[in-house]
């Protein structure tokens, strides 16, 4: 697996991109902002970009993509409960940052367990809202790791004061899927540093009162 973190925009938002080592073929999950970046490390690995896969609508996980789809072609996918808020975001949240761009084509509505794929690198879509409705997680079983978007974060969790967000549905999302995923699983944020499955279910204040 090929693999690159880049924090993007004013929010700091991790920007993943993540290849296949034999055929160069690559998604970026959450390209949040600053799409010259984005595109200069795609050529410098050498990639072909196929999916531009968003873990949810929040504008500083999309603003990027349209810039990224119009110049590599690769489709963009996001969960079906998300898909109508890129565009048109609950007024409550247009005071935090733009919509995304209104020419962003979305390509592909996910559901939870569909399967994508980048060359050999085989992705399970999880769907964990909370955060938002349409919140979804990448699982790549055989890699052992999950992008978990804003949903968990290194001793985190993710807000839910914001339009459609539910503490009680997001720890409903944590518990049944990703505390379910293997503990040597590592977990890409959203924001912040990676960390793994064992370590949230262990020191995540967050998650003490979960079941382990």
């Amino acid at each position: 697996m090929i693999l690159k973190t880049l924090v993007v925009g004013p929010l700091e938002t991790n920007c993943y991109l993540l290849g296949c080592e034999r055929t160069h073929q690559a998604a970026i999950i959450d390209p949040g902002d600053d799409s010259v970046d984005i595109l200069l490390a795609v050529r410098e690995l050498g990639l072909e970009v196929v999916w531009i896969l968003l873990t949810h609508f929040h504008f500083d996980h999309v603003l990027a993509a349209h810039a990224v789809q119009r110049t590599t072609g690769a489709r963009v996918a996001i969960h079906a409960e998300d898909a109508p808020l890129l565009h048109h975001p609950p007024a409550a949240l247009r005071a935090f940052g733009p919509a995304a761009s209104s020419s962003l084509r979305v390509d592909r509505l996910l559901a939870d367990g569909d399967a994508l794929s980048v060359g050999e690198v085989n992705i399970q879509v999880l769907h964990t809202p909370g955060h938002s409705p349409g919140s979804a997680s990448f699982y790549l079983a055989r890699e052992k790791a999950v992008f978990s978007g804003d949903a968990l974060f290194c001793e985190g969790v993710g807000r839910t004061d914001l339009p459609g967000g539910s503490y009680q549905v997001l720890l409903e999302s944590i518990t049944h899927r990703l505390l379910a995923l293997p503990d040597d699983t590592t977990v890409y944020p959203g924001h912040g540093p990676a960390t793994t499955i064992g370590h949230e279910r262990l020191h995540n204040p967050w998650l003490r009162n979960l079941p382990r």
